[in-house]
């Protein structure tokens, strides 16, 4: 058998309908990695960050908000952060554990609480977790997926009318889905760059740099495409054949 023969029989039994499906896996992948960061030591999860503080001193420390977490490290010379969830926490409660070595009754002490407690209060107030909503709406759309395509596998003609309100529900939930993920993606790069701008209005020791984080937003940005791109694939997913009933035309349903 010709090369050219054989890659024709591996693509006639590619079905291309299935395609959408491998979008779920990195949908997930990503959300999850972006309500996670800055919560643990976890490799990778501390350069996931919203925005990170820290003042135009030489070796002066950073602190790095997440959405749920913060991390922090002693000095620009250090690469090993301590992360911790500030769920229900103060300034002064997390201060300690984020700095153990910190003498209590350093100078960095006052400045660094001020710093923690403006981060909490942006993390509470500002950087709502809209994506968390996102992440729901998705999973819970693939919920009703696998209903409805059980539905479509087996029509029964008596209750066409609940494979209607499955399949609007679904896509409800998926239009849902995308608008808070694309809500999330654009409030996280226009705060931040706000705030960004901001820190430079104060010059001096005083100045507090701040420094949006470029991989969240990436990952952020790259997850919406991807919902986004699968959202418009489910009803082509729905159609007649390729698993979901030969014969049986889903955007009938």
């Amino acid at each position: 058998m010709a090369a050219s023969d054989f890659f024709k029989s591996i693509f006639a039994a590619l079905n291309w309908r299935h395609l959408p499906y491998l979008l779920v896996i990195p949908i997930i992948l990503f959300q999850a990695l972006s309500l996670a960061g800055c919560v643990s030591n976890s490799p990778s999860l501390p350069d996931l960050y919203l925005v990170s503080f820290t003042k135009n001193i030489t070796n002066y420390p950073e602190v790095r908000l997440g959405y749920f977490g913060a991390c922090a490290r002693p000095s620009s010379n250090e690469t090993t952060y301590t992360c911790l969830s500030t769920a229900r926490s103060t300034a002064n409660v997390i201060l300690p554990s984020l700095f153990p070595n910190l003498p209590p009754k350093s100078p960095l002490v006052p400045e660094l609480t001020a710093i923690l407690s403006a981060s909490l209060l942006l993390q509470s107030n500002i950087f709502v977790p809209i994506l968390a909503g996102s992440a729901l709406l998705f999973l819970v759309a693939l919920v009703l997926l696998v209903f409805l395509k059980r539905r479509l596998n087996n029509p029964v003609p008596d209750k066409l009318l609940q494979a209607t309100r499955l399949k609007t529900a679904l896509m409800a939930c998926l239009c849902l889905s995308s608008a808070l993920s694309f809500t999330s993606s654009l409030s996280l790069s226009e705060t931040a760059g706000a705030l960004q701008y901001s820190g430079l209005l104060v010059t001096g020791k005083d100045q507090v740099l701040v420094t949006p984080g470029l991989e969240l937003q990436i990952l952020q940005w790259v997850s919406f495409g991807f919902t986004l791109l699968f959202t418009g694939g489910v009803p082509w997913l729905l159609r007649g054949g390729g698993g979901f009933g030969d014969g049986y035309d889903g955007d009938k349903v």
